[in-house]
């Protein structure tokens, strides 16, 4: 038995040997996994942190530009509207001024600069000339154009043959004068924003 033993102790020798170098081997490459999967990981994760912190400086950048582009479209628009308002402004002024003008141009006048004024004759404007005044102002066609005091002639009746046309409107010197002042308004308010309009159509554009 014992030499039987001796024997086969050399081979289990061998066969330890064996064992404890694969066992070795089995140690070295689980290190090397665990090293590499530690490495791998961490540059992973690496990587996933500058992405995410290029992502957010990206979106920082696009907010910090879409809000510039904001400030300056206002800042634009702040100053397209104060603009207008100033001109709305200006133009009230003149209407102001005009209207307190009417009064005075419509009740005396001279046949000569060294002339005594006299009473201003008074016009007559008749319904068709009316028609035509509102037609061409973009306005429907009335008969009569009131004004703050209410004033104004009773038209003519009709005599003998014609048309409605040829009648007196009833209409007045500073009846017209009023709305021809407040038609210069309007008209200077919207020729204002149209112009603002294209201007800034014009700058875009660019």
């Amino acid at each position: 038995m014992k030499a039987l033993f001796d024997l086969v102790k050399p081979l289990l020798w061998y066969v330890g040997v064996i064992a404890a170098v694969v066992y070795g081997l089995h140690l070295n490459r689980q290190d090397g996994y665990d090293e590499g999967y530690g490495l791998g990981k961490a540059q992973g994760d690496t990587d996933v942190a500058d992405l995410r912190t290029q992502y957010a400086e990206e979106k920082q950048r696009a907010s910090d530009a879409a809000l510039t582009q904001l400030r300056t479209e206002q800042g634009k628009g702040n100053e397209l509207a104060a603009q207008l308002a100033d001109t709305k402004e200006t133009l009230r002024q003149t209407t102001d001024r005009l209207t307190g003008d009417i009064a005075r141009v419509n009740k005396l006048y001279r046949r000569a600069l060294d002339a005594k004024p006299e009473p201003l004759p008074v016009a007559v404007f008749t319904t068709g000339f009316v028609r035509v005044w509102n037609t061409a102002n973009g306005f429907a066609s009335t008969p009569n154009m009131p004004t703050p005091n209410g004033s104004g002639r009773t038209p003519a009746p009709a005599s003998g043959t014609g048309t409605a046309d040829d009648l007196d409107s009833g209409v007045t010197q500073e009846q017209l004068l009023t709305n021809q002042v407040r038609n210069g308004e309007r008209y200077g308010i919207c020729r204002a924003q149209l112009t603002r309009l294209i201007n800034w159509t014009l700058n875009e554009s660019k």
